[in-house]
């Protein structure tokens, strides 16, 4: 049976986002005669440098040049995300697509004709990662021309029109039909965190009040903390350690996530319903060395974790590893947990997104099966591009996120909001909405820690009432209060039918 075409009225639409990329409801995108609007070939579109369309043969007859043979390729790639606006290709941004596309041009992979137009040669990606996040093993596919038949020869050439801070790190032929997205079985992240957010608040809060020489929880935004203050508050919690005995009290915390849960407050616009925000986490625990603690060169101490899973939601990891480091050091209880799981809403604080990383793509259904005669994706073996893969996570990724932190404070800023202005604005609560629907989760903005607006908002269902139990941790206070519990202080706002 022919699949059925959509209505005439609705034909055009239908056709200009399924087939271009060029300005919506344009005759030339839908004709494929307009570039990726995020794609770098704009520039010589521009300035006339490529024609647009592509020139015909100059006369009828003529023969056209000889051209490369084609073969579809996965690329290992690994890359610093700090100077980019994410890995997908977006208009007036500088983007990992968009680097690589125009190494793949300027390497004679991709044509001119096809420079500009990801769908031409099959481009697909394992992942996709935000703005400001690293990569170590991100793996695109495409079908593209072959100057030489030795992989190595390949990656060097393309290593030599990409910027420092992305890298391919290995080339292998791949089936016709292999598509970098589709055939990924699952993926895991790295997060590093200092490990002085994981101690109590109270213990938080009076470190951050003597070294800014309050009596009380401060009440002003981070802008208020002077450098010199900072700088203040990053020696004294460099000298933090965390205590061998609270290893395995974290990896409990973060072991609660394994398992399939729905994520609907753990990213934008989903409700419990959704069967999008079921997701599946084989593995959430530290890093295997050492129980994944390291030091920088300033002797602050680290904690590596990882994560497994399927597929992740937008700000998934990021809200995970707020929830289990709330929960960890005590500001959260076990029922708070497993509310942020259940029918209703739950506003959560998200993690800096500085400490995140895609560490590696998996593909073993595809390198697994029988007769298989291309040599299998995978990079954990011990081979070069294994090596290749461990030391640019090491000097590119672990060493700059280590460095970061010590010029731009994300993490003490985190760690300041949700000690002070989370606890002092919405009374240490995690407020859950029982049933409620809809909702943007968006990251709260300066001086709102950890949910929207300023001070709490009562849970309303319609026929139902609101019922506040502190949790057995600390001292349940106002946000008023002055004493030194006030930064300690959480409150778990509910909502029953």
């Amino acid at each position: 049976m022919s699949k059925r075409r959509p209505p005439a009225s609705k034909r055009k639409q239908y056709d200009n986002r399924n087939k271009g990329y060029g300005p919506k409801g344009s005759d030339d995108e839908a004709d494929g005669k307009v570039p990726h609007p995020g794609s770098y070939a704009n520039d010589l579109y521009k300035t006339g440098a490529l024609p647009l369309p592509p020139p015909a043969p100059e006369e009828e007859g003529a023969p056209e040049p000889a051209k490369l043979s084609k073969r579809k390729l996965a690329f290992l790639v690994g890359f610093c995300g700090k100077a980019y606006q994410g890995m997908q290709m977006n208009p007036s941004s500088r983007t990992i697509q968009g680097e690589l596309e125009r190494a793949l041009y300027n390497a004679g992979m991709i044509s001119a004709e096809n420079y500009g137009f990801p769908k031409k040669y099959g481009w697909s990606n394992s992942a996709r990662t935000d703005k400001g996040v690293h990569a170590a093993a991100q793996v695109v596919s495409a079908r593209v021309a072959m100057p030489s038949t030795d992989l190595d020869k390949l990656r060097a050439s393309l290593n030599g029109e990409l910027p420092e801070d992305v890298r391919v790190l290995d080339v292998k032929m791949v089936t016709k039909g292999f598509c970098a997205k589709t055939n990924r079985d699952k993926v895991r992240y790295s997060y590093f965190l200092p490990t002085y957010l994981l101690q109590p608040a109270a213990e938080l809060g009076e470190a951050f009040r003597s070294r800014l020489g309050l009596a009380a929880a401060p009440s002003q935004p981070w802008d208020a903390v002077t450098g010199p203050q900072k700088a203040a508050l990053q020696e004294a919690f460099s000298e933090y350690r965390l205590p061998p005995s609270s290893l395995p009290a974290l990896a409990e915390a973060f072991g609660r996530f394994e398992g399939t849960k729905k994520y609907h407050n753990y990213t934008n616009g989903k409700d419990y319903e959704d069967p999008s925000a079921n997701r599946y986490m084989m593995e959430f625990t530290t890093e295997e060395n050492n129980g994944g603690i390291m030091y920088d060169s300033h002797g602050m101490e680290w904690v590596g974790l990882k994560v497994t899973g399927q597929a992740f939601l937008l700000h998934q990891i990021r809200k995970m590893v707020s929830m289990g480091v709330d929960v960890a050091r005590g500001s959260a209880s076990a029922d708070t947990f497993d509310k942020s799981f259940g029918d209703g809403r739950m506003k959560l604080s998200i993690a800096p997104s500085q400490g995140l990383f895609l560490d590696m793509s998996f593909f073993d259904a595809y390198s697994n099966r029988k007769d298989f005669q291309y040599e299998p994706l995978e990079w954990v073996s011990d081979k070069p591009a294994t090596t290749r893969w461990r030391e640019f996570k090491k000097t590119e990724i672990c060493e700059h996120i280590l460095k970061e932190e010590r010029e731009e404070h994300n993490f003490l800023q985190y760690i300041y909001q949700q000690t002070f202005l989370f606890t002092a604005n919405r009374m240490g609560a995690y407020i859950f909405e029982a049933g409620a629907k809809g909702g943007d989760m968006r990251t709260p903005r300066e001086g709102v820690g950890g949910g929207e607006g300023g001070a709490a908002k009562k849970a309303k269902v319609e026929g139902g009432e609101t019922v506040a139990a502190a949790t057995a941790t600390t001292t349940t206070t106002t946000a008023a209060a002055t004493t030194t519990a006030a930064a300690a202080a959480t409150t778990t706002t509910t909502t029953t039918s």
